[in-house]
C-alpha cells in the first residue's frame, strides 16, 4: 500500500514537472509582466553583489533637468519572492533557473492537492483532480512565470491541508497554527491574501463536529501574525518608523481602477500616465507610503461618492478576473485589443486571419475557463451537504471579492485554478453519477 502511494506521488509530481520544464523551453526567462519580474530580478542581484535589500531607481522630478539614479530601500513589495528567487541565482545567474525552482514548486502543489482532495472527498476524485492539475495548460503556462503570483498555489493548497489535519485532529492546534506560518509566508510572496486567514476563521465556525474550532481560529491567526510582525518589524526599521506590514501597492491598484475602463473622474490608468501626474519615474520612491496612503484615501473618496456607478465598474472587472489572457500566446502575437487599437481598420476577422493558432488556442482556454468554473459549481450545489468543501470554496470567493473592488487581471485568479479544478473534477463525476441527497 505504501509503495502503490509512493509510486502515484512519484507519478504526478514526475508529470507536472515534465509538462512545466516544456513550457519553459517554450517560455525561457521572463516573458509575462516583464517589468515586475524584472524589479524583483535586480533586488536579488543587488542582495548577491553585497548592497543589500535595495532597488535602483530614479527618485528625481521629472521636471528635473537630470535624473538623480539611486539606490533605494526596497520596499514597494514584500521581501518572501525576492528571498526566494536568491536559492536558484545562487547557481546561476540565468532567470531559467527560477523557473525550474517554480517547476519543482509547481509538482510538490500537485502533489498536495491530491493530499488535500484525500481529505475532502476521496483517493478516486483527488487523483482525477490532482492529474488534470498537473497537465492543466493554463497553470503549467503561469507557474513558469516569474512572478510571486506564480508559486501562490503551493501556500493556498498547503495552507487548506494544514487546516484540514487540525479540523480532523482532536489535538490539531498545532496544525492550524502551521497553517497560519504557510499562510504568512504566502503574504510576503503576494500580499492580496492579507484578509484570507480571517476569512478562513469565520468559515471555520460553520463546520459540526470539528473540534477546537475557537482556539484553531486563534491560532491561525496567530501564525500569521508571527510572520507578519517579523515583517512589519523590518519595514519598520527600514523606514525610520514607518508602519508598512507587507509593501505598497493597494493605493495605486484602487486609484487607477477607477479608470480600469477608460481615464474618469480625475484619475488616469496606466503607470506612465500616473508618473507623468504625480511629476516622478516611480510610483514608490520617492515618500512611496505617503504617496500610496494619498491614493488609497482619494480613490476611497470617489469611489464613496459614486457608489452605484463604482458598482458597475466592479460587475465588469468579474469577466476580466475570470477570462484567461494573453499568457500562452503573448510570445507570437498580440492580444486581440492590441491588435485592434493598432490601426482603426483592423477587425476580429482580421485578426482571426492574421494569427489563427493564438485565435484557436484563446478560445480553447477560454472554454476550458468555464466549463471548469461551471462544473466546480455544480459539484458544490450536488455537495452541498459536505461542508469540508465550502473551504476551498472560500478560497476562490476570496481571490474574487478582493480583486474586482481594485485594479484587476486575470492573473491575479491564475492561484486559485488548482483548486476550481479540484471542484470541476467533483462536478464531473457528479455529472455522470449524481449524488442522492
Amino acid at each position: 500500500m505504501t509503495f502503490l502511494r509512493n509510486h502515484r506521488l512519484l507519478t504526478l509530481a514526475g508529470l507536472a514537472l515534465t509538462w512545466r520544464l516544456m513550457f519553459i523551453i517554450i517560455f525561457p526567462g521572463p516573458n509575462y509582466f516583464e517589468g515586475i519580474s524584472g524589479s524583483y530580478l535586480e533586488v536579488a542581484q543587488n542582495i548577491l553583489q553585497g548592497k543589500g535589500v535595495v532597488t535602483y531607481v530614479d527618485v528625481a522630478p521629472l521636471s528635473a533637468p537630470e535624473r538623480a539614479l539611486t539606490y533605494e530601500t526596497f520596499i514597494d513589495r514584500p521581501l518572501g519572492y525576492p528571498f526566494l528567487i536568491l536559492l536558484p541565482s545562487l547557481v546561476t545567474s540565468s532567470p531559467i533557473g527560477i523557473q525550474i525552482l517554480h517547476a519543482l514548486l509547481a509538482a510538490w502543489s500537485v502533489i498536495i492537492l491530491y493530499l488535500l482532495g484525500k481529505e475532502l472527498v476521496a483517493e478516486r476524485t483527488a487523483w482525477r483532480a490532482a492529474m488534470v492539475y498537473a497537465l492543466w495548460p493554463l497553470s503549467a503556462r503561469f507557474e513558469v512565470a516569474i512572478l510571486p503570483d506564480a508559486v501562490m498555489p503551493l501556500f493556498l493548497l498547503s495552507t487548506l491541508w494544514l487546516l484540514l489535519k487540525g479540523i480532523k485532529s482532536e489535538r490539531g492546534l498545532k496544525w492550524y497554527g502551521a497553517a497560519g506560518i504557510v499562510c504568512g509566508i504566502g503574504m510576503t510572496m503576494r500580499p492580496d491574501i492579507l484578509l484570507l486567514p480571517f476569512f478562513l476563521a469565520v468559515g471555520l465556525f460553520f463546520l459540526k463536529n470539528s473540534p477546537n474550532r475557537s482556539k484553531g481560529a486563534l491560532a491561525l491567526l496567530a501564525g500569521v501574525v508571527f510572520v507578519v510582525g517579523l515583517h512589519t518589524a523590518r519595514n519598520y526599521d527600514a523606514t525610520g518608523g514607518k508602519v508598512l506590514p507587507l509593501g505598497l501597492g493597494n493605493g495605486i491598484s484602487m486609484w487607477e481602477g477607477i479608470s480600469q475602463f477608460g481615464d474618469t473622474l480625475g484619475t488616469v490608468y496606466g503607470d506612465e500616465k500616473m508618473a507623468r501626474r504625480e511629476g516622478y519615474l516611480s510610483w514608490a520612491y520617492p515618500d512611496g507610503i505617503e504617496r500610496d496612503r494619498r491614493r488609497f484615501k482619494e480613490a476611497v473618496d470617489i469611489i464613496l461618492a459614486n457608489p452605484v456607478w463604482y458598482a458597475g465598474i466592479m460587475v465588469k472587472r468579474l469577466p476580466v478576473l475570470l477570462t484567461p489572457d494573453w499568457i500562452m500566446t503573448r510570445k507570437f502575437a498580440p492580444s486581440l485589443k492590441e491588435f485592434l487599437d493598432a490601426s482603426p481598420r483592423n477587425t476580429v476577422s482580421a485578426y482571426l486571419a492574421s494569427y489563427p493558432i493564438p485565435a484557436l488556442l484563446r478560445a480553447i482556454l477560454l472554454l476550458l475557463q468555464y466549463a471548469s468554473l461551471m462544473l466546480a459549481m455544480h459539484a458544490l450545489w450536488m455537495h452541498r451537504r459536505n461542508r469540508l468543501l465550502w473551504l476551498p470554496a472560500l478560497v476562490i470567493f476570496y481571490y474574487i471579492v478582493i480583486h474586482i473592488p481594485t485594479n484587476t487581471e486575470a492573473r491575479y485568479f491564475y492561484p486559485v485554478l488548482p483548486l476550481v479544478l479540484f471542484l470541476a473534477s467533483l462536478g464531473w463525476q457528479s455529472v455522470k453519477q449524481p449524488v442522492m441527497d
